[in-house]
């Protein structure tokens, strides 16, 4: 049995304050099954076999959610390079490496929106089991996409409505926690272009119906209106980007509110996946040379739309992106950085978007997303009060992660 003695604490339960001072957490077998005033628990701490975690004047809040990132990229200028030259071993070895990565930057918990083949399947596994150190993985292995679509080249082309249903039950019976699909196409994959609609409302129902009646959420990687409302139609569960895009070409905003309210009332969650790439100058950031031009409008265009869907009541999910061009997989406070800075969220409400509400929009709000009695033991210290500096969590004194101690610097 461990007690962590928590002077500050943010637990970003629903309903509780954003701040509060000394509470002990109570952690057995991996879970937390106590919190109460520290002073309440002295029989506790002094019994035999307590060991006492005492963080000092830390701030302790529960680890965080990155709910999109790709652990097979290598945040190189051109991340497609490294998996068409590499074998299948190692680009596992790659992906065990930035998993840990992620949790040693204090993110305990990982939604992998896209991966070569099967192996990030086993690395979660392994990572369970505990053979392996790393965050929880949620994984969908490779996204379905057209022949020649977005990410085609991570192996999962399908096109007709036949070959789309046998995908999604193979991915299923591959392991495959939740199915994303390509409903847009994507800026870093040469030759697709993000305005296109790969996928029409038909497919993308028989998806979520099959996804659906097997238990499994549905993302859609989608920049496009049409997109969008096709993929609110047929029922999906959480859109990552949700551009807002005019699928005639332009490239222009097409921004709808009655949309915005489809998808609140839905209860659909959004995640805008915003890495670095978003605030370097465009010639750095664009994911491929011919994407410079567009790329300064495009970086605006999603702070708008992403700032009006927040303000409208949407849950908004933090995401990285990591792996992509330039967004390394230890930079998660910069993509809650951007959340503020750019979408002009306030401070807490983008700690929510990191912890219990990230978890709410990949269904796991029961497991983990705040500190409560019955979650998992994850927990992270931090030098400085991030409910007033989000900055803050770049200075990471510990992770608990499962009740067990990652790291803790005194």
């Amino acid at each position: 049995m461990k007690v962590v003695l928590a002077k500050h604490l943010i637990s970003c339960a629903e309903g509780a304050p954003a701040l509060q001072h000394d509470i002990g957490i109570v952690i057995q077998d991996g879970r937390i099954t106590q919190m109460a005033p520290i002073d309440s628990l002295k029989e506790l701490l002094a019994a035999p076999g307590t060991e006492v975690i005492d963080p000092g004047e830390s701030y302790v809040m529960p680890g965080l959610i990155d709910a999109h990132l790709h652990l097979c990229f290598d945040s190189t200028d051109n991340p497609i390079t490294a998996l068409d030259s590499e074998s299948a071993d190692v680009t596992l070895l790659r992906m065990a490496a930035a998993a840990q990565t992620e949790l040693r930057s204090g993110v305990t918990t990982v939604r992998d929106c896209g991966a070569k083949g099967n192996s990030i399947f086993h690395l979660r596994d392994q990572i369970r089991a505990g053979v392996l150190e790393g965050p929880d993985i949620i994984a969908c292995g490779a996204p379905i996409t057209v022949t020649g679509g977005h990410c085609h080249f991570l192996g999962l082309e399908v096109d007709s409505l036949d070959e789309v249903e046998k995908a999604v039950r193979q991915l299923c019976k591959d392991g495959a926690d939740f199915i994303k699909v390509m409903v847009s196409g994507g800026n870093m994959t040469p030759g697709s272009n993000s305005l296109i609609n790969q996928y029409g409302y038909e497919a993308l129902s028989i998806i979520t119906r099959e996804a659906h009646a097997r238990g499994k959420r549905v993302a859609g990687h989608i920049h496009t209106t049409v997109g969008i409302q096709n993929a609110v139609r047929a029922g999906f569960d959480t859109i990552e980007h949700c551009s807002f895009k005019d699928s005639t070409g332009r490239q222009d905003v097409d921004f709808s509110m009655d949309l915005v309210k489809e998808i609140r009332d839905h209860g659909i969650s959004v995640c805008p996946a915003f890495g670095k790439g978003y605030i370097l100058p465009p010639e750095e950031g664009a994911p491929l040379p011919d994407k410079v031009a567009m790329w300064a409008a495009f970086q605006n265009s999603r702070f708008f739309t992403t700032e009006q869907m927040f303000d409208a009541g949407i849950n908004v999910a933090a995401g990285t992106d990591a792996g992509c061009k330039r967004t390394f997989f230890h930079e998660f406070p910069l993509t809650l950085e951007i959340l503020h800075s750019k979408v002009h969220m306030p401070i807490y409400d983008v700690l929510l978007s990191a912890t219990i509400r990230a978890a709410k929009a990949l269904d796991i709000e029961t497991m983990t997303g705040s500190l409560e009695v019955g979650k998992n033991a994850d927990l992270i210290f931090v030098s400085d009060d991030p409910t007033k500096d989000l900055q803050a969590l770049r200075k990471l004194r510990g992770v608990i992660k499962g009740g067990n101690v990652v790291f803790l610097h005194a």
